[in-house]
């Protein structure tokens, strides 16, 4: 059974009103079905409150589990709470890439908040973490999806997220979510032949 590594912070471990899920492992799942390629196995590495560098501490476990595909995700952490700098998110972007097959890499970056609901968050900020995780995946030649741009082009991203904290995506959210990683997914498949 081929394995796609979910490798990143709470983004990657579903949280739905503050608990964790398996609503996001659902939607990759199904919608990969749904494309006529059934049979992958999720393994679950995300944490709750995780930086970048708390993920560099803990990439071999990454590297270990052996996927077939790799999903990273960092970012909000780093934005919302870290006194690490943008270029140091982006070196450490570049070192959990790194360790990894490049054509198995798939970057997501930093998405959009809800400021209303979650007042200490900062729109401009993440989009500077989106921006450099993109540089990055540019220079280490990897997938990325921009999840803040993916989100801000919709006339009403606030949908996409939960009003219990403003961060993490609602149901309609992590559907749109698990599609585009799945999207990414599909067409690493065709490349592949």
């Amino acid at each position: 059974m081929k394995k796609i590594v979910l490798f990143g912070d709470s983004l990657l471990t579903g949280v739905m009103n503050g608990e964790t899920s398996d609503i996001l492992d659902r939607y990759i799942l199904d919608e990969l079905t749904g494309m006529g390629f059934p049979g992958y196995q999720l393994v679950k590495l995300g944490k709750r409150g995780e930086t970048s560098s708390e993920g560099l501490a803990r990439v071999d476990e990454a590297v270990e589990a052996e996927g077939d595909f790799v999903v990273i995700s960092f970012g909000t952490n780093d934005s919302l709470k870290s006194d690490d700098s943008l270029d140091t998110f982006g070196e450490n972007i570049k070192k959990l890439v790194g360790a990894f097959d490049a054509s198995k890499v798939i970057l997501l970056t930093t998405g959009y908040i809800n400021t209303e609901v979650y007042p200490d968050g900062d729109n401009e900020r993440q989009q500077l973490f989106a921006q450099k995780a993109k540089m990055a995946a540019a220079e280490m030649d990897v997938n990325v999806i921009d999840l803040y741009h993916h989100m801000t082009v919709y006339p009403a991203p606030k949908e996409f997220l939960q009003t219990f904290d403003g961060i993490h995506p609602s149901d309609e959210g992590y559907h749109f979510l698990g599609a585009l990683i799945a999207r990414d997914i599909k067409e690493k498949l065709i490349a592949e032949g």
